[in-house]
């Protein structure tokens, strides 16, 4: 990693096609992850990426006898070297010149380049570039290394953990009985830390039409994964990236990957080039590190099974797209885009203010008894003639026997509702007229949209105890299908005030796609009530 136009289209669904075939399993809290079950010669080819093959494969990258694989030189050459014997080994296509792997250019440098032909006749002339750079900085300079420099700088994270993950990925396209419908091309990139050099050079002199490349998926150290997850860059240069790259992680072996989205566009690695000349690509990065572009940047401190993971993600990712019945076009807004606008979209709206404005004895609440402990000022609570002490009993025409029942009733209750309440020293309950601050609000949530994903509504603001936060939904939650439609803001607009509960709902939060159902929040309120009505008859 470096230290330091086209049309744009309408978005449109994309429709990817059946490698996929989903299922669910129980994550709790409401909420369900899809958990995709995969065809078995597919689920054959995820599983043969193995921590042994990449710890090889990143070993002799990474070792002192290439002397930090600085482009154009010796070191550098073995490493190509390694790579197309490697690439033989698998039995793919050469893909530069003249059937050859390697595309030389200037002082000494190659890119190395292999592909797989898709099998559809209509779709083959498309292509997927799956990427990864192979060089790093040799000893060192002052200029690319921070230190200290005279020594070999072996870039085990930077970058052999991408190339090893894109030989596991080469590897695994090959065990599959049919390749997908679009090519895929492989490309090592030499000279990135020299400046992008070998994808500036294939992008000026392309081995195939630039106008057959749809997308590009770069890797670049993906050896360092931590609990923060994994940056993915790109996903704004066209419409429904996110929600694909999401469909992907959600097939992988589970535990699935925390994806952390990103806005930003930086220069900083082989898939920039590509984004500069209107491709969509995309960037896969497990952060930087105190030993980025130092010495100690080694094999044995990287998580192998955290780069299995990527690698696994990498491949469904290209298998996905290579397979799907459609591809988004460039995105041209995407060119202005940044973290600020992303800070400004992904804002949550302030929390609403108290409707009711009272506490209560926690300690007497998981007895199912709300007991009134302070009322704030000015509050409708003071206005109702609600004391402390008072116990609720009744509230909104339901039996208050669960202190989160209560929250959920405040929420939905129409604004005047009448109180039940038992006060110390009066032997009669009381009933209490009270007029709610706010409107009642059906679901709990608020939304807002993004160009970048029509088909999908971002959560801005869920309500404590309401029926959406009961169903397990969160703040900055993407809501991609609502009662079994595309989340477009006319189907939620309309939806979330007509279509009968329960609701069902499929959202990605963090890169993961999950299911769940908004259900009515007195559902359970009026089963007590009538549990409890059941048993004076008895009685």
């Amino acid at each position: 990693m470096v230290l330091g136009p086209s049309a744009n289209l309408s978005c449109r669904t994309v429709l990817l096609s059946g490698w996929l075939i989903s299922s669910l399993g129980f994550v709790g809290n409401g909420a369900e992850t899809t958990a995709p079950l995969i065809d078995r010669d597919l689920a054959a080819a995820v599983e043969s990426i193995g921590i042994e093959e990449l710890k090889t494969h990143i070993s002799t990258l990474a070792s002192d006898a290439l002397q930090g694989r600085e482009a154009g030189t010796a070191g550098g050459h073995a490493a190509s070297a390694y790579l197309m014997q490697q690439l033989r080994r698998l039995g793919v296509a050469p893909a530069a010149a003249d059937r050859q792997f390697a595309q030389e250019f200037a002082n000494g440098m190659r890119n190395i380049l292999a592909s797989v032909p898709g099998h559809d006749a209509q779709r083959r002339d498309e292509v997927v570039i799956v990427a990864a750079h192979f060089d790093h900085v040799g000893f060192g300079t002052p200029r690319n290394s921070r230190g200290p420099i005279g020594y070999i700088h072996n870039g085990a994270d930077d970058n052999a953990s991408g190339v090893a993950g894109l030989l596991e990925i080469v590897e695994a396209v090959r065990k599959l009985p049919r390749p997908p419908r679009r090519t895929l091309l492989f490309a090592f990139w030499d000279g990135e830390e020299k400046g992008l050099l070998g994808s500036k050079h294939w992008l000026a002199a392309p081995t195939l039409p630039l106008s057959q490349v749809k997308l590009v998926i770069n890797a670049d150290m993906i050896g360092r994964l931590r609990p923060e997850g994994v940056e993915v860059t790109g996903t704004r240069a066209a419409c429904g990236l996110r929600h694909i790259v999401a469909d992907a992680n959600s097939a992988t072996i589970a535990p699935r990957l925390r994806l952390n989205f990103t806005w930003d566009m930086r220069a900083d690695s082989d898939h920039h080039p590509f984004f500069a000349a209107g491709i969509p690509a995309l960037m896969l990065h497990t952060g930087k590190h105190d030993d980025y572009h130092r010495p100690s940047d080694d094999a044995d401190k990287l998580n192998y099974e955290g780069t299995q993971q990527l690698a696994r993600l990498m491949l469904l990712l290209a298998l996905q797209t290579a397979e799907a019945d459609e591809l988004p076009a460039f995105r041209s807004m995407s060119r202005g885009e940044n973290k600020e606008q992303q800070r400004l979209v992904e804002q949550p709206l302030p929390s609403p203010a108290p409707r009711l404005g009272i506490t209560w004895n926690s300690q007497l609440s998981e007895q199912g008894i709300v007991e009134i402990t302070q009322i704030s000022a000015q509050s409708p609570a003071v206005s109702a003639g609600l004391r402390i002490g008072d116990r609720i009993e009744r509230f909104a025409g339901h039996a208050v026997s669960d202190a989160a029942d209560f929250r959920s009733l405040v929420v939905i209750a129409d604004r005047d509702v009448t109180a039940t309440v038992r006060r110390p020293g009066i032997s009669e309950p009381l009933e209490l007229s009270v007029r709610l601050t706010g409107e009642p609000t059906r679901l709990g949530l608020t939304w807002r949209t993004d160009d970048a994903e029509p088909h999908s509504v971002i959560l801005t603001q869920v309500i404590p105890h309401s029926a959406a936060a009961l169903a397990g939904l969160k703040l900055l939650d993407r809501v991609h299908t609502f009662g079994g439609q595309a989340a477009t803001n006319e189907h939620v607009s309309r939806a979330a005030t007509s279509l009968p509960l329960p609701i069902a709902v499929t959202f990605e939060r963090d890169g993961v796609i999950s299911t769940t159902s908004i259900k009515s929040v007195t559902s359970t309120a009026v089963a007590v009530e009538r549990d409890r009505a059941a048993a004076n008859e008895r009685r």
